[in-house]
């Protein structure tokens, strides 16, 4: 990677962070998921509809001029999504991500972040605990096929 450049997603970005997502999202749980259901999610359109929508508020990160990474973080202070292509990680391409969202929560004048993981997701739950985030409770839900737990994780911004 030669260059690494982090900046607010355009609305002709929606189908490259859908790909971005999907690919990274895939991989850091394909261990966890039935095959079935993981043969639905990888074809589903419904992230594209959604990333389209929400373009406003992500950033990307492009490396040589192509999305490798996004994160999703919406005016209530919740960091929704934080993908890197699985090439692209221990790069330094999540922490620049990361560091654009944290950035626009402290402009925004929010003092606390949000986010949930899945709990099963231990290097996310490290990446996130190293920055200082804490745990502030769990939720399961239910899909045809799969149980999932997700971690409600906080940070204090001021």
């Amino acid at each position: 990677m030669s260059s690494l450049e982090i900046r607010p997603a355009k609305a002709g970005d929606s189908t490259a962070i859908a790909a971005v997502v999907k690919e990274s999202w895939l991989s850091a749980n394909k261990d966890l998921l039935p095959g079935d259901s993981l043969s639905q999610l990888a074809h589903s359109t419904h992230l594209s509809t959604m990333i389209a929508r929400e373009w406003g508020h992500i950033y990307v990160a492009l490396a040589d001029d192509t999305i490798v990474g996004a994160v999703g973080v919406n005016p209530a202070g919740v960091i929704w999504m934080l993908y890197v292509l699985p090439g692209y990680q221990g790069c330094g391409v999540g922490s620049a991500l990361y560091d654009a969202a944290i950035g626009s929560l402290k402009q925004a004048g929010r003092r606390k972040a949000l986010l949930e993981v899945l709990a099963a997701n231990e290097s996310a739950l490290a990446f996130y605990r190293s920055r200082g985030w804490v745990p502030e409770g769990r939720r399961t839900e239910h899909i045809p096929g799969f149980r999932f737990t997700a971690v409600r994780m906080g940070l204090a911004l001021a």
